[in-house]
């Protein structure tokens, strides 16, 4: 995309062509290639920055969701050392972290220290082999089986072949 809208583009050709030998007080072919000029830099400056942003964005991202997770841990450990303490657990209980967004820190392009790679081997599953969902609450009861339900419950006998006797007789 261009800076300069197509209309105007068509009035600096016009210029540059049919009028280039035409000047209407301070306006003329040059002075106005001179703004058309200065108004591609300052495009490319606002490119340059809009990719900057981006960059920096980018990495403001990955720094949330490197502290998300880390957040997240620290949350994890510190309620298994807040069990016997019923007021810090009540605390630790009242914190909602969000999900992160990203499953694994081995993604492509992203770098990996001691602590990333000890973190990292807690992970169970990868994006590539997603978890099968487990039902929620708790498994159903069997029914108790009572004698007189047990013949009901085991199969019924198959009957033996004639001509097999036990290997006792």
């Amino acid at each position: 995309m261009t800076a300069i809208p197509p209309a105007v583009q068509t009035v600096l050709d016009l210029f540059t062509t049919d009028l280039a030998d035409v000047r209407f007080g301070d306006l003329d072919a040059p002075a106005l290639a001179r703004i058309a000029s200065d108004v591609e830099a300052a495009s490319e400056v606002v490119v340059a920055a809009q990719l900057a942003l981006d960059v920096a964005r980018g990495a403001l991202h990955e720094r949330q969701e490197t502290l998300l997770q880390q957040a997240q841990r620290a949350l994890a450990y510190a309620r298994v050392y807040a069990e016997a303490d019923l007021a810090l657990t009540a605390r630790l209980d009242a914190i909602a972290l969000p999900r992160a967004s990203r499953r694994s820190r081995n993604e492509p392009g992203t770098s990996t220290s001691a602590s990333d790679a000890a973190s990292a081997s807690l992970v169970l599953t990868s994006e590539a082999e997603p978890a099968a969902r487990r039902p929620r609450g708790r498994p159903r009861k069997l029914p108790a089986v009572s004698e007189r339900n047990l013949a009901a419950a085991l199969p019924a006998p198959e009957p033996m072949l004639e001509g097999f006797a036990h290997s006792a007789e």
